[in-house]
């Protein structure tokens, strides 16, 4: 191969890298900014839930127990647990934000999960994310991991969905909820615009 030829081949691979950096710049989305993603603040939050955050279940009797939990934790010190010590089927920590901004973009929710004996239920097979476009208390638009939960006992894998949220949306919900028997650990959790600019 002759020397021009080289010089050639050389300044298109880094063309194509640079395009490649700049798909990847686009892959990673613009983040947006949500509370206590680590679950690091040991500062007393709602209810009883870790800052920025809420916990509910399903109605009745308390079925679910939310605890900060520092073995084995996917980043940092802390990750969240959510174990299932009653009858009711789900359990769901979720976090909510303002939807104004992000109305009619898509959003990436994503966020690493573990799980224990998590046996799922007919709600869903064992842990899932959740993502919701709420509108008056009710979702306009959502996702949830239910079919393909996270079951059994799992280690530390990172999960993600994507939702475009509706013009009327008031609120996004985003979360994991563990369905019935087990427990479960959610970590490092991200949310991003991931639509390119026009």
């Amino acid at each position: 191969m002759g020397r021009r030829a080289l010089i050639a081949l050389l300044a298109l691979a880094s063309i194509a890298r640079a395009h490649a950096a700049q798909d990847d710049a686009g892959a990673a989305g613009t983040p947006v900014t949500i509370a206590n993603p680590g679950f690091e603040s040991t500062e007393a939050g709602r209810q009883g839930a870790p800052p920025g955050w809420w916990k509910l279940q399903h109605a009745g009797p308390e079925s679910y127990a939310f605890v900060l939990d520092t073995a084995n934790p996917r980043g940092g010190a802390r990750s969240l647990r959510i174990s299932n010590i009653g009858p009711e089927p789900f359990g769901t920590i979720v976090q909510t934000l303002d939807a104004a901004p992000l109305r009619g973009r898509t959003l990436r929710y994503s966020a690493w999960i573990r799980t224990d004996g998590a046996k799922g239920n007919r709600y869903g097979a064992g842990a899932g994310l959740v993502l919701h476009a709420m509108r008056g208390g009710y979702p306009v638009a959502h996702v949830a991991m239910r079919k393909d939960a996270v079951g059994g006992t799992s280690e530390w894998a990172r999960h993600q969905l994507t939702l475009k949220v509706p013009d009327n949306a008031e609120h996004i919900e985003i979360g994991l909820s563990l369905f019935g028997p087990g427990s479960a650990w959610l970590d490092d959790v991200e949310l991003a615009v991931v639509e390119r600019a026009s």
